[in-house]
């Protein structure tokens, strides 16, 4: 069988720049929230610092719109803007956390005046340093053309950068990240999270997202991750280059030996939870999954795919709860890539494509995408573009299912996952 063909939103071609473009667009979204939002909620003197965020903000984006952009799709900014976007926190519950992360995330922006913002808050993250806690708490954070300078609630001040914190009582650098794959993906596994929404879960079978590495060591994380991304490079180069444009950021949520569970939100685009599992194919197929539906995450922030996303129901074997025809869908689109995969595993007799176990799992994968794709034919009403995404999975589920025996796995309303 031939390799699998480019697939709107599944498989790339090469050099392909759709998710570039859904980047960006989401990204203005975020922004938009961003100069639009309110911090009366907050005290007087939050609400004057944030209208002087604003203001400069917006001259910032007349002269370096991308260098903005940039700063707002940094994960611990963009999660809290989508999630106070989507209406489910309010300024109040958000904006305490979210603008001391921003304002250090804006050091890397030409701003040639001080942005002072009190409220009180004990910790901030730095993008690939790592989170800092502040004993006893801060009240104030300056960022100007020098650095960012801190107030504790002591009223003693240091500043952040060049980084010093060391020597400080009371104040902690923790939770490192440990890149993967190529540099080039600017990929890491994290133990960072500031997902408002981390700890709701959909999964009945899972109650939240608390970060762990479930007793096992960093290093056994990373070795696990690299040998599934080194599966996915070989089995499908294209969809891993893409990755610099899908997931940023991977968080450790336990350690699970006979099943594996993940997890990704809308609000939260290049974030994945990932349990760890000993096979790196399960590793490999998780991780394509939760990118997947990334990808079709960023897409509802721009059109809503199917009119009755969440109106149509089905009922599933694989999971004991009721499924909205789009929780349908979105298995289907996380599932034909993974299906992708395993057909590339098998064309390149990769060793690990040679077992039955394998074989097995190839086909109930094919045989839940098939069924998955005839219940949102039966019962999604599509938009312009939610049908061509429909259509360009059935063609290439047909295609990577010619000469597959899919029928000997009997019948299941979900792939399995």
């Amino acid at each position: 069988m031939k390799h699998p063909t480019s697939t709107f939103l599944s498989l790339p071609a090469p050099g392909e720049r759709t998710l570039c473009s859904l980047q960006k667009k989401v990204r203005l979204v975020a922004l938009r929230e961003l100069l639009t939002v309110s911090a009366i909620g907050l005290g007087r003197r939050a609400n004057a610092g944030m209208n002087q965020i604003q203001r400069a903000l917006q001259r910032v984006a007349r002269k370096d719109a991308a260098a903005l952009l940039d700063v707002v799709g940094m994960p611990d900014v963009q999660a809290p803007l989508l999630v106070m976007a989507s209406g489910i926190r309010s300024p109040k519950e958000i904006l305490p956390s979210l603008v001391p992360n921003l304002l250090v995330a804006l050091r890397t922006v030409e701003i040639d005046e001080a942005l002072l913002w009190e409220h009180p808050f004990d910790r901030v993250v730095v993008e690939g340093l790592g989170e800092i806690t502040i004993d006893g708490g801060a009240k104030a954070i300056l960022l100007d053309p020098s650095g960012v300078g801190i107030e504790r609630v002591s009223g003693e001040r240091f500043d952040l950068f060049p980084f010093e914190v060391k020597g400080l009582a009371g104040v902690n650098l923790s939770n490192p990240s440990f890149a993967l794959g190529s540099a080039s993906l600017k990929l890491a596994l994290s133990l960072v999270d500031t997902n408002p929404l981390s700890m709701e879960e959909a999964h009945p079978d899972k109650v939240g997202n608390a970060i762990s590495l479930g007793g096992k060591s960093p290093g056994s994380w990373v070795s696990a991750l690299e040998e599934a991304l080194n599966l996915i490079s070989l089995a499908l180069p294209d969809w891993y280059a893409e990755l610099q444009h899908t997931t940023q950021r991977i968080l450790p949520v336990g350690f699970e030996p006979e099943m594996h569970l993940s997890a990704s939100y809308r609000e939260a685009p290049g974030i994945v939870y990932m349990t760890l599992h000993p096979d790196p194919l399960t590793m490999a197929e998780a991780l394509i999954h939760e990118t997947q539906h990334g990808k079709l995450n960023l897409l509802t922030w721009l059109d809503p795919v199917l009119d009755n996303a969440y109106t149509a129901w089905t009922a599933s074997p694989v999971r004991p709860d009721l499924r909205p025809v789009m929780g349908v869908l979105l298995a289907v689109h996380a599932f034909v890539p993974v299906s992708a995969f395993h057909s590339a595993l098998a064309a390149q007799n990769h060793p690990i494509s040679r077992s039955q176990k394998f074989q097995d799992r190839r086909i109930a994968v094919l045989a839940g995408n098939a069924n998955g794709l005839d219940i949102v034919q039966a019962k999604a009403k599509p938009t312009a573009i939610g049908a061509r995404l429909i259509r360009e999975l059935r063609l290439l589920h047909d295609h990577l299912a010619e000469g597959q025996d899919v029928g000997s796995a009997g019948t299941s309303l979900m792939p399995p996952g």
